[in-house]
C-alpha cells in the first residue's frame, strides 16, 4: 500500500467517521437494534453508490472542483446556486454540530465557559484551514488511527455491562427514524474531488471508497452494539455521555474530540475550496464565508442529535438526489463508452438509490411536521 493510497483512504474514512457515530446508538435504539442495523447497512450501501457516482461525475474534470460545479455541468448552470445552497447548509449543519461538541469537551477538560471554548476552537483551527489541504492530509493518517483506537476503546469499556434484553425492543412505526443520522454518518462524497487529487486519478478510487465504507460500517455496528446493549432506552443522544466517572469521562471526552475535530477541519476546507475554485472568490473571503456563520450559530445551545437528523434527512438526501439526477443526465448525453469512471449497475441502481433517499427525506419531513 503506497503513501498516496493510504492518504486517500485516511482522508475518506476520516471524513465519514465523525460526530455522527456518537448519535447512532440513540437513533438506532429508538427503532430497535436489529431494525436500526438493517437500515444502517441499507443506507451504507446507498452511500457507497452515491460516493462512487460523485467520483463518476468528477472524473470528467481535470481541475479541482466541488459539487456545485460538478453537478451543474449536467443539470444546468441555473441550478448551481441551489446546489451550492444545499451544500452550504449541509456543511454548516455538520460544522455547527462539530463545533458544539468540541466546545463542550473543552468545557469539561479545561473548565472554560462554553462561549470561550467555541471561540478557542475557531481560532485554533483557523490556521489549519488557511494553510490548505496538504497540512490536513499530513495529519489525517495519524489522527485516524488515534480516532479508531478511541472508538474501539470506548466500545470495549462498556461491553461488560451489555444486557441481551436491550437488543429486543423495537418500534415498528419508527423504522426510518434513524435515517437522517445514519445518512449524515455516511457522508463521504463531499471529499471525493480531493481524494481524486490525492490518488492522482481515478484508477484506485473504487477500492478507496468501498474499503472506507466497509471500515466505517464495521465501526458503526460495533459501537452501536456496545452502547445500545449497555444502556438500552437510557442511551444518551451523545452516546459517550453514558457513564459518569473521572476515567470514563476523560476517555469519552478524548474520543469525542478526535471524532469531531478532523471532519470539522476537512469539511470547512471543502466549503472554502468550493467558494474559491468554483466561484472565483478570494481565499480569505472564502474562509470567512465557510467559517463565520457556523461560528456565530454555535454560540446558541442546539440539540446535537436534532442538528444531525435535519442535516442528514433533508439537506444531504436532497443533495444526493441531485447527484443521482446529474448522473442520469450524464449517461444519456455521453453514453457508457465516453464515461471515464463508470459505476456499474445501470439505471436500476440509480433508481434504487434515489428511492432510498426519497423515502428517508419524506419520513424526516413527516417526523418534523
Amino acid at each position: 500500500m503506497n503513501m498516496k493510497y493510504l492518504a486517500a483512504l485516511s482522508t475518506t474514512v476520516g471524513t465519514i467517521v465523525g460526530g455522527g457515530i456518537l448519535a447512532l446508538p440513540y437513533a438506532i435504539e429508538k427503532s430497535g437494534f436489529f431494525e436500526g442495523i438493517s437500515l444502517l447497512v441499507l443506507v451504507g450501501f446507498a452511500s457507497i453508490l452515491i460516493t462512487m457516482y460523485t467520483g463518476e461525475l468528477s472524473s470528467h474534470f481535470k481541475k479541482l472542483h466541488q459539487l456545485p460545479v460538478i453537478i451543474s455541468k449536467y443539470t444546468g448552470k441555473r441550478l448551481r446556486v441551489l446546489i451550492l445552497i444545499f451544500q452550504v447548509l449541509t456543511i454548516y449543519g455538520a460544522q455547527i454540530a462539530y463545533l458544539t461538541g468540541i466546545a463542550l469537551v473543552m468545557v469539561f477538560l479545561f473548565h472554560l465557559s462554553y462561549a470561550i471554548s467555541v471561540l478557542l476552537v475557531f481560532l485554533l483551527t483557523l490556521p489549519l484551514i488557511y494553510k490548505g489541504y496538504k497540512l490536513v492530509e499530513d495529519a489525517e493518517t495519524p489522527l485516524l488511527f488515534i480516532k479508531i483506537a478511541l472508538i474501539v476503546a470506548a466500545a470495549l469499556s462498556v461491553l461488560t455491562i451489555v444486557k441481551d434484553a436491550n437488543f429486543y425492543s423495537y418500534n415498528i412505526t419508527n423504522l426510518f427514524g434513524p435515517f437522517g443520522i445514519i445518512l449524515f454518518s455516511f457522508t463521504g462524497y463531499t471529499v471525493i474531488p480531493e481524494v481524486k487529487e490525492e490518488l492522482g486519478g481515478i484508477k484506485k478510487l473504487t477500492s478507496v471508497i468501498v474499503i472506507s465504507y466497509i471500515i466505517s460500517i464495521l465501526l458503526y455496528v460495533f459501537f452501536s452494539f456496545a452502547f445500545v446493549g449497555a444502556f438500552g432506552h437510557s442511551v444518551s443522544t451523545v452516546a459517550t455521555d453514558g457513564i459518569h466517572s473521572v476515567y470514563y469521562e476523560l476517555l469519552f471526552s478524548l474520543t469525542t474530540l478526535f471524532l469531531l475535530l478532523t471532519p470539522y477541519i476537512a469539511l470547512s476546507l471543502v466549503l472554502a475550496d468550493s467558494f474559491t475554485y468554483d466561484f472565483g472568490i478570494g481565499r480569505k473571503p472564502s474562509m470567512f464565508l465557510s467559517l463565520a456563520a457556523p461560528f456565530a450559530i454555535a454560540f446558541f445551545d442546539f440539540n446535537f442529535e436534532s442538528i444531525l437528523d435535519v442535516t442528514g434527512g433533508i439537506f444531504i438526501s436532497l443533495l444526493a438526489m441531485l447527484i443521482l439526477f446529474a448522473v442520469f443526465i450524464e449517461r444519456r448525453r455521453k453514453g457508457k463508452k465516453r464515461i471515464k469512471y463508470l459505476v456499474p449497475g445501470g439505471i436500476s441502481l440509480i433508481v434504487f438509490t434515489f428511492a432510498v433517499m426519497l423515502l428517508g427525506l419524506a419520513y424526516t419531513i413527516y417526523s418534523i411536521i
